[in-house]
């Protein structure tokens, strides 16, 4: 270093080169002097850097004195100027601060405290600084620039962390941003994560690295503190607190600043995984850059499983303040449901569960739980997905009207949706629901044949609609019905654990047979759906459809396959569930997970059918195919496919259809497991074979006070559905199994 030498008369005995954040060009080296003095020189080969530098210089003279701790300092040249010329740029020497990183060490809850108390006085003395330089960056890693990292997202190669970075990122843009200019404002470090504070002795000697500083919201250097030092907490939530309680100690935070600190705190680990993931992309990553990125992730894993409304309630309870208590209008509300709803509209569970939001497979309530969900097969590829959010707030902005327009997003999502099926089926009439498209289905049937009766398979479920109602065996033999009216030609379910029939032949045969019997009045159509879903989870007995379709394509009888609750890839093998029989039926029928609970239906059918419906009479629906509608489901093909959520229902199926057999080796009360991909069933039995109603809803309350939601279903009411978003991974399977396996061990099966 022969250029310390001449400017500072130095002789350089050691020289260590420092890694950096490569998003910056300074070169840094710690330096050690012939009778053991320590520096740190950086060099500055780019001149906005050098600016930048030259301005922490100035704010580090104004604020040094005044701290208790120790912040970079420079060391003038002779002439007093802090920088001077080097070979490689300008350069500074810096007083060299001794200590280890705290990092490094044991963070006990006093030392926690002390560096809140010492945040805080750093904040306290940078709030009387005035710098129209650092107040005009604009810093990717400060927090109120999150877009900035929002197209790296992509370059995270996992599908499970992509969409976690996608989600958070997300949160803050809608409900974070909105609220900065709310917040007080200054100049802050910008980075005081873990490598960058110094420790000796048990007490706090430092911080490093003023590259950071900008202009922002002041709780977001508290936030900034927080994200680094949860890493590798047993429990963050609560191991974090004296942190904030040591900043709020000394530079009190109002409510408003701590309810937001989750966002912050979140949105800071998205960004820097988001530029682990760039720098991977671009060859350039390094021990620095990537030091961070498994304990953020680990963490954002963790934070994806809690309720927002109890870490809120963590953080808020910490500074003193008083926790957001729902309780009150938790009962206010089940009183107006229970004063304004009719009786008959119930709820899952005896005790209701109030719900406030929702992330993939997980729910949260009111009272800071989370809850791991198994059955709500609506939101398909996961609640609260951040593609279908944007993609229905990006096009209401647009447009929402009705197809008497033409408009892009109705081509372009049934374009994208006719080629999952064969080429027969070439033909789209959209609706709102499934109930809507069963509706319409059955009607184009009568129409095209000119017939009226419809011949339904037994405890099969088509909606709420008086036809709905009219063609549902679930509905019109259950409590309230009153059976099936003459133009209903019921068939046995095949099913294969406890029907009539041992093969899904004898089955067809005897379907065939009740049909000849009506040869001189045959049905319309057929309808069914691939597995029963009302029928106990039961899969239609192999071969069944294939030997009927045949009899029925014969006499021109229309097959309609129901598939609102298994389409969309959710039986893992197959994208719909008659490709699982091997037969291509006349109509399909839509519904359910289609728009990931955005309210979207439809019907799928023959050109020649179409044509017969075109009789005269209009066929209008306001709202069915609307292009809110239209955007949100093809957002669900999107990440279908760019989430492998097939794929993932098939691994993931099969592990947990292998994991709950072996909990039926185990336990007798366990009659059956069944299904395909993420659509199964658990049919409780007595112990002298009678269908068991009360074992099947214990199991199911009990999952629930274990914090799982299922629901039970067949026409005993003894089975229990699991029909999880299909993003639901192994690590839910074995939750899922593991408490299933307490719960029965405990209620002796």
């Amino acid at each position: 270093m022969r250029e310390l030498k001449e400017v500072f008369d130095k002789n350089i005995a050691e020289i260590k080169n420092l890694d950096g954040d490569i998003n910056y060009s300074n070169i840094k080296y710690a330096l050690t002097d012939d009778v053991g003095k320590k520096y740190i020189l950086k060099i500055f080969p780019d001149i906005d850097e050098l600016a930048l530098a030259k301005e922490e210089s100035r704010i580090f003279n104004e604020i040094g004195g005044k701290l208790s701790f120790k912040v970079p300092q420079n060391i003038n040249t002779p002439d007093g100027d802090p920088f001077f010329a080097h070979e490689k740029g300008t350069a500074k020497l810096l007083d060299f601060i001794d200590g280890v990183f705290i990092s490094e060490i044991e963070q006990s809850a006093s030392l926690l405290f002390s560096l809140g108390e010492k945040a805080a006085e750093l904040d306290i003395e940078l709030l009387k600084i005035n710098s129209p330089l650092i107040a005009s960056r604009r810093l990717f890693w400060d927090v109120q620039n999150a877009h900035l990292s929002l197209p790296k997202v992509d370059l995270i190669k996992e599908t499970e962390r992509r969409k976690l970075a996608l989600y958070f990122l997300d949160r803050f843009q809608q409900f974070a941003f909105p609220h900065l200019h709310e917040l007080r404002h200054q100049i802050i470090h910008g980075d005081l994560n873990d490598n960058n504070i110094l420790v000796k002795a048990g007490e706090i000697e430092g911080f490093l690295d003023f590259g950071d500083s900008s202009y922002g919201p002041m709780v977001t250097e508290i936030a900034v503190a927080m994200t680094y030092l949860m890493f590798d907490k047993e429990d963050p939530f609560n191991d974090i607190l004296p942190l904030l309680q040591g900043y709020h100690s000394a530079n009190p935070l109002t409510p408003q600043e701590i309810e937001l600190l989750p966002e912050f705190i979140t949105t800071r680990l998205c960004i820097s995984l988001c530029n682990s993931a760039e720098k991977k992309h671009l060859g350039q990553d390094n021990g620095y850059v990537l030091i961070s990125e498994n304990p953020a992730w680990n963490l954002l894993e963790k934070w994806i499983t809690t309720n927002p409304n109890k870490i809120k309630n963590t953080f808020l309870k910490a500074a003193g303040f008083e926790p957001i208590d729902h309780e009150l209008s938790k009962n206010e509300r089940h009183q107006s449901r229970t004063r304004i709803a009719g009786r008959s509209l119930t709820l899952s569970y005896d005790v209701p569960i109030h719900m406030s939001s929702a992330a993939f497979q997980y729910m949260y309530d009111e009272s800071e739980n989370t809850y791991l969900d198994a059955c709500n097969n609506i939101s398909h590829v996961g609640h609260s997905h951040p593609e279908v959010s944007r993609a229905i707030s990006n096009q209401i902005r647009r447009l929402n009207t009705n197809t008497r327009y033409v408009y892009e997003p109705f081509s372009k999502y049934g374009d994208r949706l006719l080629k999952h099926f064969p080429d027969k089926l070439s033909k789209i009439f959209f609706v709102n629901s499934g109930s809507e498209a069963n509706d319409l289905a059955i009607r184009m049937a009568r129409t095209y044949t000119g017939r009226h009766t419809v011949a339904v398979v037994e405890h099969g479920y088509h909606g709420n609609s008086s036809l709905g109602i009219e063609i549902s065996s679930y509905k019109f033999d259950g409590k309230g019905g009153a059976g099936s009216s003459s133009n209903i030609l019921k068939l046995p379910l095949p099913n294969l654990f406890s029907g009539k029939f041992s093969t899904g032949k004898e089955y067809a045969v005897d379907a065939i047979d009740r049909l000849e019997r009506h040869a001189t009045d045959p049905p319309a159509v057929f309808i069914a759906e691939p597995i029963s879903g009302c029928g106990g989870q039961v899969p239609l007995a192999q071969g069944y459809l294939a030997d009927l379709y045949g009899y029925l394509n014969a006499n021109r009888i229309v097959t309609i396959s129901d598939e609102v609750q298994t389409g969309f890839g959710r039986l893992g093998g197959w994208f719909w569930g008659f490709e699982m029989h091997g037969v291509v039926p006349d109509i399909v029928v839509l519904g359910k997970p289609m728009g990931n609970g955005h309210p979207i239906a439809a019907v799928i059918t023959t050109p020649g059918i179409a044509d017969s419906f075109a009789n005269g009479m209009e066929f209008f629906s306001s709202f069915g195919g609307n292009p809110v509608s239209c955007e949100a489901a093809n957002a669900v093909l999107d990440v279908i496919e760019k989430e492998n959520l097939q794929s993932n229902a098939k691994e993931v199926g099969a592990f947990f259809k292998s994991q709950l057999l072996r909990l039926k080796e185990k336990y007798s009360c366990i009659a059956d497991v069944r299904g395909e991909g993420l659509f199964l069933g658990i049919e409780f039995l007595s112990a002298d074979g009678v269908p068991d109603k009360e074992k099947a809803i214990l199991v199911r309350n009990e999952l629930k006070n274990a914090f799982i939601l299922t629901g039970t279903d067949g026409p005993h009411e003894n089975v229990i559905k699991i029909k999880p978003p299909l993003c639901f991974n192994t690590n839910n399977v074995e939750e899922f199994v593991t408490k299933l396996d307490r719960i029965l061990k405990k209620n002796g099966s």
